[in-house]
């Protein structure tokens, strides 16, 4: 189940507008200071270091930019569904945020925070991921959103961009050779999966399948006249999968084959871990 908690309270800074920062400012330098800083103080308390997530920080930022631009109020508005949307990346068991609003001075921003029970419970809370985003209003205020993250580090795949993305990459490899692409089939994807599964639940050990597994058996169920098979195991992205199989003449002979069918079963496992298992057949 996943426990979200935020706490409410909100540190907002009132400077004169003479102390605003106009003009050019580098807020990627103005967040790594911000995060830096954070980083410092916790490591001063023994406690481990944030680590700097995109995902995370584009949350935040969309945050500030709305807060920048009027379009909500100062406020933690839209909290549940930043981390919703960053539930579908993460396994999320806990989040929490801090606001702010002032100079473009990370050393003001942060001990601002650190003054306040609230904000200081969260820098010194129970996470390991972070992201800053900063925005900066039409009359020079900074805003400041910090979004704090405890989850397994490795993300949450979604599973049918994960496998479009490979037939995609494969595909277009096969076309730059002007070979024709490889057409999905479900029943192919079926076996593919079950396979998939059945590695990540440590069923069958990881590699190609023996003989007279459902997979290998595919060739008689559709009377086809060849088939090969793929794995894959611990790559995050489609494009690892794919650099890993070009990477190996054997693999990559699959891949430039004269299959004209295939099936991609992906999932990943509690502990993160990815398993591809891809069958091409060769129909009659």
């Amino acid at each position: 189940m996943i426990r979200y908690f935020v706490l409410l309270s909100l540190v907002v800074f009132c400077f004169p507008s003479g102390l605003i920062a106009q003009g050019n400012t580098d807020i990627a330098a103005l967040e790594l200071e911000v995060h830096n800083q954070i980083n410092q103080y916790r490591v001063g308390k023994g406690l481990r270091e944030l680590k700097p997530n995109n995902a995370i920080r584009n949350e935040a930022l969309t945050h500030s930019k709305n807060m920048a631009s009027g379009k909500v109020p100062f406020s933690h508005k839209g909290f549940d569904e930043r981390f919703n949307k960053l539930a579908t990346i993460f396994n999320i068991s806990s989040g929490s945020e801090n606001v702010a609003n002032g100079p473009a001075d990370a050393k003001t921003i942060v001990e601002g925070w650190l003054a306040s029970p609230k904000h200081k419970e969260n820098i010194e809370g129970d996470f390991n991921m972070t992201g800053i985003g900063i925005a900066q209003a039409k009359n020079g205020t900074f805003f400041y959103t910090q979004l704090f993250v405890k989850s397994p580090e490795k993300p949450k795949i979604v599973v049918d961009e994960f496998e479009n993305d490979l037939l995609r990459l494969i595909n277009e490899h096969r076309k730059s050779l002007g070979l024709s692409g490889f057409s999905k089939n479900e029943l192919i994807k079926v076996e593919a999966l079950k396979y998939s599964e059945q590695m990540a639940a440590g069923r069958v050990p990881i590699g190609p399948p023996s003989f007279d597994s459902p997979i290998r058996r595919l060739v008689q169920t559709m009377n086809a006249k060849a088939m090969a098979e793929l794995i894959g195991y611990g790559f995050n992205t489609p494009k690892e999968v794919f650099d890993s199989w070009m990477a190996s003449s054997k693999q990559r002979e699959t891949i430039e084959g004269s299959y004209d069918l295939t099936g991609i079963g992906i999932t990943q496992s509690k502990d993160g871990k990815v398993f591809v298992t891809q069958v091409f057949i060769l129909s009659r």
